[in-house]
């Protein structure tokens, strides 16, 4: 979707299933201002818990660390080999602790959690490659990450190309959810989106010119791992909701993850977001038909690459400037459109498709499909998203949903604070447990199903 904002009335920004991945070079000692890249990877404890330790662009002081359960910790440089977590009280699902490495050529690291013992986590071994390649004109780095476990098992895991959502960082070096995936079995290739990291070319958010750089990926991902994994597919977040579909039909995968994506139009998107906000702060249909008469005008201004319409808008914004709702509206550009922040609400947005049909391109697909939702999210409203699923269900596609209640945007579970803002906690439990047995083929785990609100059964 179109980049999301942080701003006092926005509620969260886009969350995105970014991957990352360790080299098993070796490296010099690194500087104490800086946490060591080579500790990036997946360990696991004495008793079967799985952590992961990734790199957090622009921060090179930090590790983020991530767990099963869906908490999360920010590991901080502190010396020589040390690197500390804090607690957080406001936030009590945060991983807090101490870790410690002997370099990077040890195979663990020390991790004591608040409350527990010290142990040492031994890295799971992780097949890593990495690659450039091209889509059309422009060079893209990649990294294919393989868990050698399973292939050690004679098995041929399944593999998905992570398909970005609306975030300009760099992937590759920069995730959790990947290693928590290849701790299942569960293959996968990253890339820096063109424009950003280390890949060549100019950011854009044009779904048409994205869907061809996954395609590319895909192609890429197949020569690289040729005879050792399976199924191929691809796992699409949030603004990946759009683009995955659409490079599913090009480049002919065998199955389609999508998490917090948007069946609709980027305005119908902003529409939604709209609505659900002001209907969250109290407000009724009188208000809500009022805003619908706004977003339906900025919309024209969105589609118009933000070149016209702007005097229509403001003067139909002024005919409800002395009502209280008119301040609350934020959508993905409709409130920057309001105060006039034009160039601001192009430069979020590049070259997006804004009448993008999604429908049409679900129509062509006959994969099996598992699309995971937020019950309250934020950011892109559930519900109409999901009556177009039920219709494509209907019709006989494969598809499965989950809905996580209690969550918002990127499937976070939050808490409600006295003023009505919300305080972001974990990732929801089962989250992640729920993709990797998908893509795996696994039952779904109890603690998965207990967490979720409803998945229904494939048709």
């Amino acid at each position: 979707m179109p980049s999301t904002k942080t701003r006092p009335s926005a509620n969260l920004r886009c969350f995105v299933f970014a991957l990352a991945c360790f080299s098993a070079t070796a490296f010099a000692a690194p500087a104490l201002t800086a946490a060591p890249a080579c500790l990036t990877g997946a360990y696991r404890s004495p008793t079967g818990e799985i952590v992961t330790l990734t790199q957090r662009p622009g921060f090179p002081q930090t590790l983020l660390a991530t767990n099963f359960s869906g908490r999360s910790g920010i590991f901080e440089m502190a010396g020589d080999g040390v690197l500390n977590a804090a607690l957080d009280a406001d936030n009590p699902a945060r991983l807090a602790g101490r870790l410690t490495y002997a370099g990077c050529q040890a195979g663990s690291v020390g991790l004591q959690f608040s409350g527990a013992d010290a142990q040492q986590w031994l890295r799971l071994p992780l097949r890593i490659t990495r690659t450039r390649f091209m889509s059309g004109a422009v060079q893209l780095n990649g990294e294919l990450i393989e868990p050698i476990e399973s292939m050690a098992d004679g098995d041929k895991p399944p593999l998905f190309v992570l398909v970005h959502g609306s975030e300009s960082t760099a992937a590759v070096d920069s995730s959790n959810h990947a290693f928590l995936m290849a701790s299942q079995g569960i293959a996968s290739f990253v890339f820096d989106k063109r424009g950003t990291g280390a890949s060549g070319g100019v950011y854009t958010q044009d779904f048409e010119l994205l869907a061809d750089d996954v395609a590319a990926a895909v192609g890429e991902a197949r020569r690289l791992s040729a005879g050792r994994v399976g199924r191929i597919g691809l796992a699409g977040f949030s603004q990946g909701g759009w683009v995955a579909p659409l490079a599913a039909v090009k480049a002919r995968v065998d199955f389609l993850v999508v998490g917090y994506g948007v069946i609709g139009t980027p305005i119908e998107q902003d529409q939604w977001q709209v609505e659900y906000q002001l209907r969250q702060l109290g407000y009724g249909e009188d208000v809500i038909g009022k805003a619908r008469t706004l977003t339906a005008l900025a919309g024209k201004v969105a589609a118009s690459d933000f070149q016209r319409g702007m005097p229509q808008l403001l003067r139909a914004r002024d005919k409800y400037a002395s009502e209280p709702w008119l301040a609350k509206i934020d959508g993905q550009y409709s409130g920057e459109l309001l105060r006039g922040e034009v160039e601001r609400a192009r430069s979020e947005s590049p070259q997006v498709i804004w009448h993008y049909d999604a429908l049409a391109v679900l129509r062509q697909l006959a994969i099996p499909q598992l699309w995971v939702f937020a019950q309250d999210d934020s950011v892109a409203p559930s519900a109409p998203t999901i009556a177009r699923l039920e219709a494509l269900r209907g019709s006989g596609k494969d598809i499965e949903i989950a809905v996580f209640p209690q969550s918002d945007h990127g499937i976070r579970s939050f808490s409600v604070m006295p003023d009505g803002s919300r305080k972001y906690l974990a990732y929801a439990a089962g989250y992640d447990q729920l993709l990797a047995n998908w893509m795996g083929q696994k039952p779904l785990p109890p603690e998965a199903q207990d967490g979720m609100l409803a998945r229904p059964a494939r048709p």
